[in-house]
């Protein structure tokens, strides 16, 4: 897969992979607020529970910020959708120690409701930017849905 997106489709595919992160990590915050996993005794920003409002933003403007990262991979690499990956991948696993490390006496189960968070977002920002670099692929790009790589468009 050699097509390379632009920076209209890779921003499309950060904003898609955000929308949905936010819905699912959305979805996570209420199941385990309800549950009592996640709850009002533990600040992760000083004097302040977590509510779903932050949860909402960390999903969405992180993808989109590494959707333009990925956009200048792609840009200057041969390869950039696998380097990203690798690096978006490695910066994943690092950030899974952060709930544990970064917040006072966070219980192990909200801390861990917290890394899955952080794996739907990373999962979610791979898997649009997979998908709109297959969808350029196999529908050849918006250069050739107007015809411009046809050759009967080509003149001499």
């Amino acid at each position: 897969m050699t097509t390379k997106l632009n920076l209209k489709q890779s921003l499309l595919a950060g904003l898609l992979a955000g929308i949905a992160a936010a819905i699912v990590n959305a979805v996570l915050f209420f199941v385990f607020h309800s549950a009592g996993v996640i709850n009002d005794q533990i600040y992760p920003q000083p004097g302040q529970p977590l509510t779903v409002l932050p949860v909402v933003m960390a999903s969405v403007a992180p993808l989109i910020i590494g959707s333009l990262i990925f956009y200048l991979f792609e840009r200057f690499l041969n390869n950039g959708f696998k380097v990203f990956a690798v690096i978006a991948l490695v910066l994943m696993a690092l950030s899974l120690a952060s709930p544990f490390t970064m917040i006072p006496g966070v219980t192990f189960g909200y801390a861990l409701v917290l890394c899955v968070m952080h794996i739907v977002a990373a999962l979610s920002l791979l898997y649009f930017i997979r998908r709109a670099k297959q969808s350029v692929y196999l529908f050849g790009g918006q250069s050739a849905r107007r015809g411009m790589d046809s050759p009967s468009t080509v003149r001499s």
